[in-house]
């Protein structure tokens, strides 16, 4: 019995060293894809305060090591530890001589590729710790660019509450939202200066879905001004990627003056489509030449305001040879709400499809 009792607490004691190594916490998905995430990692000592380097190495599967990242010494306290800032400063990167390796130095991106990153914690002056290393895989594939939709940049628009859109972040990774960003452009400014230095119109995050209507809580654009925009994407403290800055005006009365005149006749509808913006009285207006042989003409309406409602009960129309003069009554259906904003898109007889944004009037 007392050498079974023996043998077990020697047994405990080998394995004690087994579940004390260091671990290191880091997500390849969003610090892996430049130079400077590599360090954005969490250090979980379970032992005593101890000095310490890390030692990064980032291999590409078909090229090879790519760099080699060595930070300065430190102090590795007991729990979880960020790399402290002045380890930071001191550190050194090599870079290979292969292609990959290249593109890092110039742009430190990460081009695609399937990559790991190997984490080494040194303990220089002490024997009794060896080094500790972590790996990480990951195939990376870039962020395509976050494009904005609408408003279009540099566009003059009636809407004082306009649906803003962009397009998604892909890929994806589970867990992202988007933050974005709407200020008055002052007088002598530009777009990027207003969204740096003026007080927000319009500081929305957490958003989920790359659509945000106008909040209702928020007073509505002033007629006359200048708004510009931007849309980040980002999950937890990290920022993932980045729209371009775009502008836009809002500015109604000439608008509404010249479509509302321009409704007491039947104009091309490409003639409209170089507006911005038609102002719908009850009627949507307009003519088409139609070369070919009679048929049904197609089009469809959809809501800017409300995306996910669905324009129904709209009246069909028919295309004879020749010119015609296209009236739609929309005063007839209960799915048009007044000041609201409309986009129809219509199917040509030559093939093209022609989309018009309009408001709509009672």
């Amino acid at each position: 019995m007392i050498m079974k009792r023996t043998l077990f607490l020697f047994l405990m004691v080998c394995s004690v060293p087994a579940f004390a190594q260091v671990t290191f916490q880091f997500i390849p998905e969003l610090s892996g894809r430049n130079v400077d995430g590599l360090l954005n990692c969490n250090i979980v000592n379970p032992g005593g305060r101890k000095s310490a380097s890390l030692q990064v190495t980032v291999t590409e599967r078909k090229t090879g090591m790519v760099l080699v990242l060595q930070t300065g010494a430190f102090t590795l306290a007991p729990g979880t530890n960020r790399i402290p800032v002045q380890a930071i400063r001191g550190t050194r990167i090599q870079y290979s001589s292969n292609p990959i390796s290249v593109i890092i130095r110039h742009d430190h991106n990460f081009p695609e590729g399937d990559y790991e990153y190997c984490f080494t914690l040194d303990f220089p002056g002490s024997a009794q710790d060896a080094p500790a290393e972590q790996c990480f895989q990951y195939g990376l594939v870039p962020f395509a660019q976050m494009h904005l939709i609408e408003p279009y940049d540099r566009d003059t628009i009636c809407d004082k509450r306009p649906v803003l859109s962009w397009q998604p972040l892909l890929p994806t990774p589970a867990g992202a939202a988007y933050q974005l960003v709407l200020s008055e452009i002052k007088p002598g400014q530009n777009a990027i200066e207003a969204l740096n230095y003026n007080l927000p119109v319009i500081n929305q995050s957490r958003l989920i879905s790359p659509i945000l209507p106008y909040p209702a809580i928020l007073n509505q654009l002033e007629e006359g001004k200048s708004y510009a925009w931007q849309v980040t994407a980002y999950q937890d403290q990290t920022i993932l990627n980045r729209s371009e800055v775009w502008e836009f005006r809002v500015q109604c009365q000439e608008k509404k003056k010249e479509a509302v005149l321009a409704d007491d006749g039947y104009r091309d509808i490409g003639e409209l489509l170089k507006g911005n913006y038609y102002v719908a009285v009850e009627l949507l207006k307009f003519a088409v030449l139609n070369p070919y042989k009679p048929g049904n003409f197609k089009y469809t309406i959809e809501s800017l305001n409300n995306p996910g409602k669905k324009i129904k009960n709209l009246p069909r129309v028919r295309l004879e040879t020749g010119e015609n003069k296209i009236r739609i009554d929309l005063a007839n259906t209960d799915s048009f709400t007044d000041g609201y904003t409309y986009l129809l898109t219509v199917w040509l007889p030559d093939g093209s499809t022609k989309n018009l944004r309009f408001i709509y009037k009672d």
